[in-house]
């Protein structure tokens, strides 16, 4: 009688085992496709010296388009303009991205990637970004043929105002400044040697060249597109190469404003940082 209830026993153990099994199976039939640690899905073959041209287009945006030039990249659409390099990295970050989970491209409606929240193109490559997993934070990706799981810092990013992408710094990498003409005094780099109109007690080549390399590297707050501002002062800037950047200086409660005609934009610098680039200590006065 005892080894009755053993055998019984038994089969009850073994068929819950069974049970537990199949619902097991069941699952991992149902769940998406995970990768080991040691192979996570990368869900590009392309990296970032392959890629010379970017669009971004979010839903009810205007199409955001970059390209790559000689001399770095370039916003084209919606407006033109330096592109800022730190931004642009950020962006092509994405052809790294890694996935632990990879999904048939079916039934995309169910991602939302029917009706996606952006879709980017680096070079050949698009990705499109649907609804967010509630359980990871995740957002749904669809690229080559696959759908992944990817931090939603990537959409966040994409997602930026376009303006975000312009280039802080007013002048550009090849505008090394060789000349200055302020309206009450000019800065002149003659074979090395910076010389000043009119002359007074000269600063020295030291403290000329600290203000030009403050002007070389000058990055604003913010940039925006040029307004109808009452201008108060016009610097011309001299580059090596010849080309000359005419700016406008106007002051927007305790802000400077540098406006560059040739670009239509104008950059925001604090009220110390623009007392630096345009009333430098050793200019004779007014």
């Amino acid at each position: 009688m005892a080894q009755k209830k053993i055998v019984k026993r038994q089969l009850w153990v073994n068929l819950g085992l069974a049970v537990a099994v199949a619902a097991l199976a069941w699952l991992v039939f149902l769940k998406p496709e995970a990768s080991p640690d040691s192979a996570r899905y990368k869900l590009s073959p392309l990296n970032a010296t392959q890629v010379d041209e970017i669009s971004i287009a979010l839903a009810h945006q205007p199409q955001v388009v970059l390209r790559k030039k000689t001399n770095g990249w370039f916003v084209t659409e919606p407006f033109s303009a330096r592109a800022d390099a730190l931004r642009v990295d950020s962006l092509l970050g994405l052809l790294s991205a890694q996935s632990e989970k990879r999904m048939a491209a079916q039934d995309l409606a169910r991602f939302e990637l029917d009706k996606p929240l952006a879709r980017v193109k680096l070079g050949a490559q698009e990705f499109i970004f649907g609804a967010t997993q509630p359980l990871s934070n995740q957002l749904y990706v669809l690229t080559q043929g696959a759908v992944y799981l990817i931090s939603p810092v990537y959409f966040s990013d994409v997602a930026k105002p376009a303006q975000t992408l312009i280039s802080k710094q007013l002048l550009a990498d090849e505008e090394v400044p060789v000349a200055f003409e302020f309206p009450h005094f000019t800065l002149q780099r003659e074979n090395g040697t910076w010389r000043m109109t009119p002359q007074t007690d000269a600063p020295t080549q030291d403290t000329v060249n600290a203000f030009a390399d403050e002007w070389r590297h000058a990055l604003a707050m913010s940039v925006q597109p040029m307004s109808a501002l009452q201008s108060t002062m016009t610097v011309r800037v001299r580059s090596q190469s010849g080309k000359s950047v005419t700016v406008f200086v106007a002051r927007d409660a305790n802000d400077w404003l540098l406006l560059r005609a040739d670009e239509h934009l104008a950059y925001r610098f604090s009220a110390s940082a623009g007392k630096t680039l345009l009333e430098p200590g050793f200019a004779p006065k007014p």
